[in-house]
This record gives structure tokens, C-alpha cells and sequence, in this order.
């Protein structure tokens, strides 16, 4: 039986009014958010580079960053706007030892709460950043310090500026004075949080976490003998080299068996610990790694961008899956960098 007009249009229009509050079109998700964890490491840390710009070219969209020492410091040029050829740039500024020392060195005295200030690496920033804010970067970040007095890692407040986040980020141990930030001391983030996968979590809004990690692993310790972490030296041969090696060792305090070798191998113990936690937290996990790396190495910047590089490239596949959808990279399978002998694992 055909419905009259006069009972389909008061239907129809009750149809419309209905509408009004159900959507009967299909649900349109949204691109996941992606977060990237940036390590600490010295300079093993300007792999962080390499990683950001194999981001870039594949266009992964990264929605927060957050950093432990180095990792905060080339997390905070980045979330500047400064992209991966520019971060690479600034990597090479440190050709030599002598450039090195000239940015670091400022002596602390009296030396009771650290032989270095770390003033200058400050203001080596702050000449790139300004006195911006952590609010006022374009892309969010977390910088990750460590409080002195509550033995906890902490997100440094927005509202801090940039370079002085860093800074505190950066104290190393036993080395740099602490940072005083709001009445707190703050020191190397990396003494707690080395690679802040969990608390990344906890702080943003994100959906997957990618880690970039260029610690050493124990496996890698003893598989590459790190040059970083030597065993015991042999006893030097002749009389002349061993009275010499004996009078270097009582003023280096680095020296195999001192106070911050001891102290350094103490806190590296702790931190591979976190580290190999943590890594299982994130969703991908990134390891730029090769034997001849060393934390203190700046001035073969080369080096470690390419390892960065290397180790992203074949990370890529997984971070696509996770994505779900083709993302149009700018590179083809024709200019993608040859794959050296630097692995993706830790380091």
C-alpha cells in the first residue's frame, strides 16, 4: 500500500529533525599524533640529527618532542624551526678539540660543586635561540632535568627559558655546577631519565612514541671494547713510560680506577639499566650505533649525523606501519643513502 503524501512529508520532516543531532556519515579518524624521544649521549647525541632529517624527508609528522641533556639541546634547536640541514650546520661548527674547549671550558672556582659552569655552552645557544621561552617554540617540548634535592627527573616548567632549560639539562655530574631554576638545583637529566619513554606518556597527548637512543647497551660495551669504557690498561713497558703514566694518573681524575672514572661507570651502570626499560616502552625504537663512537668525539659531526641517518632509514617501515597510510616521502628508492656498517641498535 502506497503512503499518501499527506503521511510521508510530516515523516520526512521528522527524518530531517533527527538528523539534526545523529551523523549518519562514516566516522573520519584522525591522524595519529607521534611523539619522538630524544636521548642523552655527549655528542654520540648529534645522531639525533641524522634521525630528524630521514623525519623530514619521509614526512613523518612529529607532534612533541621531548630530550635528556643532548637530547634536549637538539631538541630545543628543532622545536626552534630550525630543520635537519640547518641542525647539521650548526653540528660543524665544532671542527676541532680547540673549538670544543673554547665553548665549554669555563672553570668553576672554587671547584666545590663542579669544576665547569656551563655558562658558555648556555650562551653559545642563546645566540641561536634568543631568551625565547620553552612556550614560545613552534613545536612543544619537554626538557627533562634532574632535581638535586628530590632525586627525581622533572619537566622543566614552559615558562623557562630555553637556553637555561638546556643548560640544566646538560649539567653533567660531578663535572658542571648544578643549575639553580625556582629555588631547585638541577642537574644532567640523563642521571634519571636518560630516555624518558614512560614519562613522555604521561605529560602529552600522543598515540605512538618513537625513541632514538645512542647509549651504549652492555652488549655493545662488550662486543666493540668502547674505547669510552676500557678495562683495565696493561702496565705500560720501561721504566721511563711507567714513572709518566703513574704522574698523569695522580692529576686525571678520568683515568682508569680514579674518583670519576668510578663515578662515571657507576652512574652508566644505572642509567643502562633505565634505558633498557624504557626502550620497551616505546613503540619504535631507533639505535644508531658503531664501535668508534665516543662522547666527547664533537668534532667528527659527520660521523654520528650519517649514523642517525642510517638507522632511521631502517626504522622508517615500521614508523609507516603505525601510521597506517602512505606519506608521500620527498626521497625515491634511487636517492636514499647507502646503508654502512653502522647497525640500528642501541647505543
Amino acid at each position: 500500500m502506497r503512503s499518501t503524501p499527506s503521511l510521508r512529508l510530516p515523516w520526512m520532516a521528522l527524518e530531517s529533525w533527527f538528523h539534526r543531532f545523529v551523523d549518519s556519515s562514516p566516522a573520519r579518524k584522525r591522524p595519529p599524533r607521534i611523539g619522538l624521544v630524544l636521548s642523552c649521549g655527549g655528542a654520540r647525541g648529534l645522531a639525533h640529527v641524522g634521525a630528524i632529517q630521514v623525519l623530514e624527508e619521509a614526512g613523518i609528522p612529529i607532534a612533541a618532542v621531548m630530550g635528556s641533556s643532548m637530547g634536549a639541546y637538539v631538541g630545543s634547536l628543532w622545536a626552534a624551526g630550525i630543520d635537519g640541514p640547518g641542525l647539521e650546520k650548526l653540528a660543524s661548527e665544532i671542527k676541532d678539540r680547540r673549538t670544543l674547549m673554547r665553548l665549554v671550558v669555563d672553570v668553576a672556582f672554587p671547584p666545590a660543586a663542579g669544576f665547569l659552569r656551563g655558562e658558555k655552552a648556555r650562551r653559545h645557544l642563546e645566540r641561536t635561540l634568543g631568551d625565547k621561552q620553552i612556550s614560545q617554540l613552534q613545536k612543544p617540548l619537554y626538557v627533562i632535568a634532574t632535581d638535586l634535592d628530590a632525586l627525581k627527573g622533572e619537566v622543566l616548567p614552559i615558562d623557562t627559558p630555553v637556553a637555561m632549560a638546556v643548560q640544566a639539562s646538560s649539567a653533567i655530574p660531578g663535572i658542571c655546577t648544578p643549575v639553580s631554576l625556582n629555588g631547585k638545583r638541577y642537574i644532567d637529566g640523563g642521571a634519571s631519565q636518560p630516555l624518558p619513554v614512560s614519562m613522555f606518556k604521561k605529560m602529552a597527548a600522543v598515540d605512538y612514541i618513537i625513541a632514538v637512543n645512542v647509549m651504549p647497551t652492555l652488549e655493545d660495551i662488550a662486543a666493540c671494547n668502547l674505547q669510552s669504557f676500557p678495562a683495565q690498561p696493561p702496565k705500560p713497558k720501561g721504566a721511563f713510560r711507567r714513572f709518566f703514566s703513574a704522574c698523569l694518573k695522580a692529576v686525571n681524575l678520568f683515568a682508569y680506577g680514579n674518583v670519576l672514572d668510578t663515578f662515571k661507570r657507576c652512574l652508566t651502570s644505572a642509567q643502562l639499566r633505565l634505558i633498557s626499560e624504557e626502550s620497551a616502552a616505546a613503540d619504535v625504537l631507533v639505535h644508531p650505533f658503531f664501535c668508534e663512537s665516543k662522547w666527547y668525539d664533537f668534532e667528527n659531526s659527520h660521523r654520528y649525523v650519517q649514523a642517525g641517518r642510517d638507522a632511521m632509514l631502517a626504522a622508517l617501515p615500521r614508523i609507516r606501519a603505525l601510521l597506517g597510510t602512505s606519506l608521500n616521502p620527498t626521497y625515491s628508492h634511487e636517492n636514499i643513502p647507502a646503508v654502512s656498517a653502522v647497525g640500528c641498535g642501541i647505543t
